[in-house]
């Protein structure tokens, strides 16, 4: 008899624990998506299958579309900087520490999205909803998101999105 009691108190307990959890406080899809997506300690995008990471070593060997290459006098850094131009993208790559390391990747064309689904002539209301309202606005029309040593960049013309930018933070 006792072992019954003891059972049904337990099972009792479960019940109540489950009921109050459940009645917590309940995000949106929408909610737990992003947050899930800005959990990574920095933005990246995948462009042709390859993750680039602003500040990571670029191996242009990974990406199996020609791209058309030029070195640039380096604005950020000493010395020059590699230009790798794809079908969408152009990654800038500098040597930092002796390796080269991707500075930035500028969107060309609309057929590439950030990581998390945003790109050229997507809306400022998309992009709010996908990466929030944390974002620096020092020029009017540009939308600035940063997280640990990159900053993602959108430039906006009448509430649509006309550029975007991943640059690699720097103390200059």
């Amino acid at each position: 008899m006792r072992k019954n009691k003891l059972f049904f108190m337990i099972i009792f307990l479960i019940l109540i624990t489950v009921t109050l959890v459940g009645c917590g406080e309940k995000k949106s899809t929408q909610e737990n998506i992003r947050e899930a997506k800005q959990s990574k300690s920095t933005f990246s995008i995948k462009y042709n299958g390859v993750e680039v990471v602003p500040g990571t070593e670029f191996n242009e060997n990974l990406i199996s579309e020609e791209a058309n290459f030029s070195e640039i006098p380096s604005c950020a850094f000493e010395g020059t900087d590699k230009m790798y131009t794809y079908s969408g993208v152009e990654l800038v790559v500098t040597n930092i520490d002796g390796k080269d390391k991707v500075y930035s990747v500028y969107f060309i064309t609309d057929d590439v999205k950030t990581a998390e689904g945003v790109g050229i002539t997507d809306t400022v209301n998309k992009m709010i909803e996908v990466y929030g309202e944390n974002y620096d606005q020092s020029i009017s029309n540009k939308y600035t998101y940063t997280k640990g040593e990159v900053e993602l960049s959108f430039i906006v013309q009448n509430n649509v999105i006309t550029s975007v930018e991943y640059v690699l933070k720097t103390n200059s």
